[in-house]
């Protein structure tokens, strides 16, 4: 699959499921045609804004369809995708739109007047205006090596650093998330309450790009999402550990019979909360580990494998080389970004020889398990010993009324 784009994979999704719903809300489906005649549409719009190949697109949304409609433009028109939580200050906004040189930004209304005077703003409010052309005169072919999506991260080093993702990268994530989970294809449906802006997006690129639907949510509140599902037999269920722990704690008595897969990431979860929301969902749990710099799925901890080593990060997906080096985790592969946007000196830091080092200090067992410690710039030292947070968090997480350490 190296030599496609995301360009190519959502236009054979447009033409391969053309008939079936690709987005569902509570006002009906659109099909995959009509979302391809949708995304032709815009591209048009983001062309007669004077967007051209190369240039970035800032995507500031919460989770709706026109967020999802609008990835796909900018895919499709050789653009990078730069989504953004729509919970961002505008001053970061601001900053990442400034840094990247956006030439368009669309955000939620609440957010134009603190963003008024950058280039490109398009309000909500503006989107119908992006729809009143036609199909764009020429379509632009990216190539597997074009950058397809700046993801920006601050970590524990203060200001956003926009990693470089190339095509070539993003369809080997989508590749991998299809394989490690279950087979997905028209009939399922893919219930967006995580951010699509990061993690949830990721999955759901995935599945929709095979031919499943995606029901975005803008807000998440554990009992309606539970509705949702046992409502609309909703089959994935993209998720961030607290909103996974949330649920847990509220599944008892809905109908969950539908869902075939809980994808998990962003953040550890721990063995206990990972033991609770097994015994509530059942064996459909999927633990995914990444990063910004390298996508998930890095490594995954299985369905079967919760009951095996719930406390691990999972096993290293196929294609990805991995070291541990001082304790450090470095990794190799597609999955690795191309470097900081407009930042060598970063790039230098934590990129060497085709080599990224995650900052994560961890250990794999012998059993290919991934063990994650913490973060090497998180590391205390008391007493002369080493002191890791995670591991002092993992011990509060244990006791009887606690819900979540920060």
């Amino acid at each position: 699959m190296t030599g496609l784009t995301v360009a190519d994979l959502v236009r054979r999704a447009h033409a391969r499921y053309g008939g079936h719903p690709a987005i569902r809300t509570e006002d009906g489906p659109l099909s995959f045609a009509e979302l391809g005649a949708l995304v032709d549409r815009l591209a048009a719009g983001l062309a007669a804004l004077g967007c051209r190949p190369g240039d970035r697109v800032v995507l500031a949304l919460e989770n709706r369809p026109e967020l999802l409609a609008l990835e796909q433009a900018v895919w499709v028109s050789g653009l990078v995708r730069v989504a953004l939580s729509s919970r961002s200050h505008p001053q970061e906004i601001a900053h990442v739109a400034r840094d990247c040189e956006a030439a368009v930004v669309v955000c939620e209304d609440a957010h134009a007047a603190a963003l008024d005077g950058l280039p490109g703003l398009v309000p909500l409010a503006g989107y119908p205006r992006l729809l009143k052309y036609g199909e764009p005169a020429v379509r632009h072919a990216p190539q597997p090596d074009d950058v397809a999506a700046l993801l920006y991260t601050s970590g524990t080093t203060g200001r956003p650093k926009g990693a470089v993702v190339t095509h070539r990268s993003w369809v080997a994530m989508v590749e991998e998330f299809a394989a490690q989970l279950p087979p997905m294809g028209p009939g399922d449906l893919v219930l967006h309450t995580a951010p699509i802006s990061h993690f949830g997006g990721s999955v759901g690129s995935a599945c929709l790009l095979r031919g499943a639907a995606a029901m975005p949510v803008r807000r998440f509140d554990p009992r309606a999402t539970l509705d949702l599902v046992q409502r609309h037999g909703v089959t994935v269920l993209p998720l961030v550990p607290t909103m996974l722990k949330e649920l847990t704690a509220v599944a008892a008595g809905y109908d969950l019979s539908s869902l075939r897969a809980i994808p998990y990431g962003g953040s550890a979860i721990g063995a206990v909360a990972a033991g609770k929301a097994h015994a509530a969902f059942g064996e459909i749990l999927y633990q995914f580990y990444g990063l910004s710099e390298a996508l998930a799925p890095v490594a995954v901890l299985s369905a079967r494998d919760h009951l095996v080593r719930p406390e691990s990060a999972g096993r290293f997906c196929p294609g990805v080389a991995y070291r541990v080096v001082v304790g450090v985790l470095q990794l190799s592969g597609d999955c690795v970004m191309r470097g900081y946007w407009n930042d060598p000196e970063q790039t230098a830091e934590v990129l060497r020889d085709g080599w990224f080092s995650t900052g994560d200090l961890g250990f794999v067992d012998d059993q290919g398990f991934l063990h994650l410690v913490d973060r090497s710039k998180e590391v205390i030292i008391s007493g002369g010993f080493n002191v890791y947070p995670a591991e002092v968090e993992r011990v509060i997480e244990t006791l009887d009324g606690v819900r979540e350490v920060a």
